[in-house]
């Protein structure tokens, strides 16, 4: 679920944080990382869901981590209740279901893989930026995002150099270097209130009673974060980094994956190899010089069928041009050149020719598809009235034909052509 949410009462909210709820940033969640259940309390639920069905749940602590510092929020579930996205409001927590939550003891459940899954992207985060902070790539990163298939972060190289191809190698070399070492990383926190606070926090991370977290990956890296992170970095696994992009400004994105994420990579890629391996009949190494040679042959054969089109339309306006006369209604269906290209040559040849100038009351009704099949309709007069009465008739002759348009021209669609050829005098 993407977007911040409103609480229905801010006021009640907060009054129910100063009463009872552990704030944001010493959540249970954020104590133990690994965590994954809790027997708590809910404090209150909300009456009647909000325009969006949700019951907005205050638990009094939570295994359940509401969105923040890049990281999405946690899914579970309340007492079996499903819980689809947790948010934070300055200290409090709010916890979002489809169905009401009683007030009174509960047990939370929190989706491990989901979590699994995010701590290992964000703590690889913290470890990518680290390294590629220190010397001698001194590239600062100055924004990053967590996405549902990869994640990437943003270098601020505006004014310098963005990576070459191998830095990142070697960055990724010292990465992985460092998750086989398996080096702690460590949280540390101090009390937040007016007086003590960073300029990294939210804006409205407000109010005494909040907690300050740093976090360190030991002998490389310390920076404030209120996400869960792993214990150690060698529950990350390992690194692939995948590309980079240049975007505003001349900063750079880098897109990687960390942990379960590049087994999934690798297997969901070695499936297409596979099945393009069986396609093709090449060995995968040689897929993409066989992939550019279809691509050449397509663009080929592309060139051809619209040469042949544009002298088969040559041909359809000489058949209109003898047939054509006044209060007369002609059909062109061609069931084998037949798409909207092939219409619009024709319609573009009627034109250049000035074909309707002669006979304004005349029609001629363009149709392409298999006779029983759907179909696409260009329907060209130049009297506008007259152009209106035969295309109502023709949606009522084919039932389900819809379309629309003016100025002698009319296109549409029609769910099956059959009876076509009795609407009109097919040349």
């Amino acid at each position: 679920m993407s977007g911040k949410r409103q609480i229905a009462s801010p006021f009640f909210s907060i009054l129910l944080f100063s009463m009872s709820q552990v704030p944001v940033g010493d959540l249970f969640c954020q104590r133990d990382s690994y965590a994954k259940e809790l027997e708590t309390t809910c404090i209150s639920c909300s009456e009647k869901p909000d325009k969006k069905g949700f019951y907005q749940v205050h638990l009094k602590d939570t295994v359940l981590f509401p969105e923040g510092g890049g990281q999405p929020a946690d899914t579970g579930s309340i007492n079996g209740v499903q819980v689809y996205d947790v948010q934070r409001h300055k200290l409090a927590h709010v916890h979002y279901t489809k169905e009401r939550v009683e007030p009174g003891p509960v047990h939370v459940t929190l989706d491990w893989s989901r979590r699994r899954d995010h701590m290992q992207q964000h703590s690889g985060q913290h470890l990518l930026s680290a390294v590629l902070e220190q010397e001698p790539y001194k590239m600062e990163t100055v924004g990053w995002a967590l996405k549902d298939k990869f994640a990437y972060i943003e270098l601020g190289t505006a004014g310098g150099k963005a990576p070459t191809q191998a830095q990142l190698d070697e960055v990724e070399g010292v990465v992985n270097a460092w998750i086989r070492q398996a080096t702690p990383m460590v949280c540390h926190t101090t009390a937040h209130d007016e007086k003590n606070g960073l300029s990294s926090l939210p804006a409205d991370y407000a109010g005494d009673g909040g907690v300050i977290r740093t976090i360190e990956i030991e002998g490389l890296d310390r920076n404030p974060c209120c996400g869960t992170h792993v214990k150690h970095l060698g529950d990350l696994q390992v690194l692939k980094l995948l590309h980079t992009e240049n975007i505003r400004g001349g900063n750079t994105r880098v897109y990687f994956v960390f942990g379960d994420r590049v087994t999934d990579t690798l297997h969901n890629l070695y499936d297409v190899s596979r099945q393009l391996n069986k396609a093709l009949s090449v060995p995968v190494d040689q897929l993409v010089e066989s992939v550019t040679r279809l691509q050449l042959a397509t663009r080929n054969q592309a060139k051809i069928i619209k040469q042949w089109q544009a002298r088969s339309a040559a041909h359809a306006c000489d058949r209109i041009a003898k047939a054509i006369g006044d209060d007369t209604v002609l059909l062109v269906h061609d069931d084998e050149a037949g798409d909207m290209a092939y219409l619009t040559l024709v319609a573009a040849a009627i034109k250049d020719r000035d074909l309707l100038a002669a006979s304004p009351r005349a029609v001629v009704v363009l149709a392409s598809g298999e006779p029983s099949g759907p179909g696409t309709l260009v329907v060209l007069s130049g009297d506008d009235q007259r152009l209106k009465e035969i295309t109502t008739k023709l949606t009522a002759h084919l039932p389900g034909t819809k379309g629309g348009g003016a100025r002698g021209r009319w296109t549409g669609k029609t769910p099956s052509l059959a009876g076509i050829d009795q609407f009109a005098l097919k040349i």
